[in-house]
């Protein structure tokens, strides 16, 4: 069977009417199930193409911060360093280290590695201020703020910015019942972009994202 045209999913057998149905599904924020229930594709075929949408929304972000001053520290999927972070990285731990950089309005979030890249120290320029943060993923995705951390962030005012990023990431990913390790850092840069974009309509914004690099 040949691929059909989709100008946002190339290499695909399904038409891009029924995939633009499925991406404006996922900008709602809905489940896999949800969605194949609503569309009539497998659910396995949905996780696919969540699974890629996620990886893109991660390296637009990651694109973005290389080209950003004071954000240019791209993260990734990468064994983490508990000397370096200050949080264990064991599997029974369940605590992983993000760098997370907060400005007026958003976040950026980068994982925490044995060999981070400085960002600019710029401060008259750079609006981004970095803060090392843990994410317990065992439980609950509660946050992990050490007491300097949150001193620090209380005098730059920025405590209410992490927190409610932290509120709106433990909501969102309470869906699932549970989360891999390995799949921690696609869903924490999804949650990143949708909170960036909460004052607006996702789907459009998905939709010329991947106009321009399509997923496949």
């Amino acid at each position: 069977m040949y691929a059909v045209k989709n100008r946002y999913y190339k290499h695909s057998k399904l038409d891009e009417q029924r995939f633009r149905k499925i991406l404006e599904l996922f900008a709602d924020d809905l489940t896999a199930v949800e969605v194949a229930n609503q569309t009539g594709v497998n659910v396995r075929s949905v996780n696919s193409i969540f699974l890629k949408l996620r990886d893109r929304i991660a390296q637009w972000s990651e694109a973005i911060a290389s080209a950003t001053p004071g954000l240019n520290a791209v993260g990734g999927p990468k064994t983490m360093d508990g000397s370096i972070s200050g949080y264990l990285q064991s599997e029974s731990d369940g605590v992983i280290g993000i760098r997370m950089f907060v400005n007026e309005d958003q976040v950026y979030c980068s994982l925490l590695t044995a060999n981070p890249v400085q960002s600019m120290q710029e401060k008259e320029k750079n609006i981004w201020r970095e803060y090392p943060i843990g994410i317990d993923v065992r439980r609950d995705m509660r946050l992990k703020i050490k007491s300097e951390t949150y001193q620090r962030a209380y005098a730059e005012k920025d405590i209410e910015r992490i927190e409610a990023f932290g509120h709106f990431l433990r909501q969102r990913l309470s869906k699932f019942k549970g989360l891999r390790r390995e799949k921690f850092y696609c869903h924490l840069k999804e949650s990143e972009y949708r909170y960036n974009n909460r004052g607006g309509e996702l789907y459009p914004l998905l939709l010329g994202m991947l106009g321009e690099s399509p997923i496949e």
